[in-house]
C-alpha cells in the first residue's frame, strides 16, 4: 500500500458517487474520489474552476506583458534631451 496525499477535506468513493450523482450539484468544496482507497479524481464546484482558470489567464498575460516590455526596452534608443 502506498501513501497518497489527498488535497481535499473531504472524500467520496466512487461507488457511492455512482449511486448518488446529485451531490455533484451540491459540492461547495473540492472532494477527491476514491476507487478502492485510491484517489481517481477531483471534483470542483464551478466558481472555484472559474477562479483558476481567471488565475491562469492572469499569469498567462502577465507573461506576455512582460515578454513586450522587454522586447520594447532592447529595441529603445537613447536620446539626448537637448537634442529634441
Amino acid at each position: 500500500m502506498s501513501l497518497q496525499t489527498i488535497y481535499a477535506h473531504k472524500t467520496i468513493g466512487i461507488t457511492d458517487l455512482k449511486r448518488d450523482g446529485g451531490i455533484i450539484d451540491n459540492i461547495d468544496e473540492p472532494i477527491a474520489v476514491l476507487k478502492r482507497d485510491s484517489i481517481k479524481a477531483y471534483l470542483i464546484p464551478e466558481k472555484l474552476m472559474a477562479m483558476i482558470a481567471d488565475y491562469l489567464d492572469d499569469i498567462k498575460l502577465a507573461k506576455m506583458a512582460n515578454e513586450r516590455i522587454a522586447n520594447e526596452w532592447e529595441q529603445a534608443e537613447e536620446v539626448n534631451i537637448n537634442d529634441l
